[in-house]
């Protein structure tokens, strides 16, 4: 009799530990959507059109956030007007060429009109950042304290050797105190980009792009990159070194749409979460490093401390 008990509750026991498995089975993850209390988009190009500048409106007041928007030189004086009108959304960076015979000029210009900072570069005519023909570039603009937005890494015509992160590292080691918020992680020279960021206290990456969809069923890969954190105080591990992954800033590269903006928020937490990011890191990475650095002391009602 005990044996015909023992051997029922056995049968009953894999029979809910199997209901339990197929249910698992069944049942997708719930995608990731949280956020800090406010975000900040380090990387959003603007476009001179009603409808993207209503589009951003609408969903940046939506989502509490607000854009480090690039502007074209072009439409830098409907640009400006457009930050004007929405402080609370817009930190404008006018997008110069840095080849360009009055770059520095430019530069004067965008700071008289009231552009924050510089950015998107490129390095697409033959020279790297690092190259002396651009150091009027970096002075300028470290001397206006106007943070700089380089392109690192693959470019869509193709053209990219001149913007390699280590190019960018170069930059901050120079001009300690100009802020480099570089784009795209140097994709695919992640590792230069962790270690310049490393080394150099006032350089930051954000990761869009193409970087976290290609590495979307394997959101642990950047933890090898990004490494330091344990170690920090320790000989070789670099006097300036923080937090490594308060190096890396979200940013969306995109159209200001919905469902732009909350795949990368979910892109961004599947990296996150899969290298156990700590709450303070992510809140800085979301939007206070960025905050800080502007000196904006407020974003949507919320205090940046």
């Amino acid at each position: 009799m005990n044996k015909l008990i023992m051997k029922t509750k056995s049968i009953l026991i894999l029979i809910v530990v199997s209901v339990i498995l197929i249910a698992a089975c069944n049942v997708e993850d719930k995608p990731n959507t949280s956020r800090p209390d406010f975000i900040i988009d380090s990387h959003i190009h603007y476009r001179a059109t009603d409808e993207w500048e209503e589009s951003f409106v609408e969903v940046f007041t939506a989502h509490k956030a607000m854009g480090c928007v690039l502007v074209g030189m072009d439409y830098l004086e409907r640009g400006i007007q457009f930050a004007k009108e929405y402080p609370e959304l817009v930190i404008p960076y006018a997008a110069i060429d840095i080849d360009s015979p009055t770059v520095t000029d430019d530069i004067r210009k965008a700071k008289d009109m009231g552009y924050k900072g510089l950015g998107e570069l490129f390095a697409t005519k033959g020279w790297n950042y690092d190259n002396p023909k651009y150091d009027s570039i970096w002075i300028l603009a470290e001397q206006f304290q106007m943070p700089i937005a380089p392109h690192t890494g693959i470019h869509a015509r193709g053209n990219f050797a001149g913007m390699r992160p280590a190019f960018v590292a170069s930059i901050a080691e120079r001009h300690r105190d100009l802020i480099i918020h570089a784009a795209h992680f140097g994709n695919p020279w992640y590792p230069e980009a962790a270690e310049g960021a490393r080394l150099n206290p006032n350089l930051y990456f954000d990761i869009s792009g193409s970087s976290l969809i290609k590495k979307d069923l394997d959101p642990g890969f950047w933890g090898q990159y990004l490494w330091w954190t344990p170690y920090l105080g320790k000989p070789h591990v670099g006097a300036g070194a923080g937090p490594a992954w308060e190096n890396i800033l979200f940013a969306t590269d995109e159209m200001a749409a919905e469902e732009n903006l909350v795949q990368n928020i979910i892109r961004f937490n599947k990296m996150l979460d899969a290298n156990n990011v700590p709450e303070e890191a992510r809140t800085n990475m979301y939007g206070r490093t960025i905050a800080r650095i502007h000196v904006i002391t407020s974003v949507h009602g919320f205090t940046v401390n």
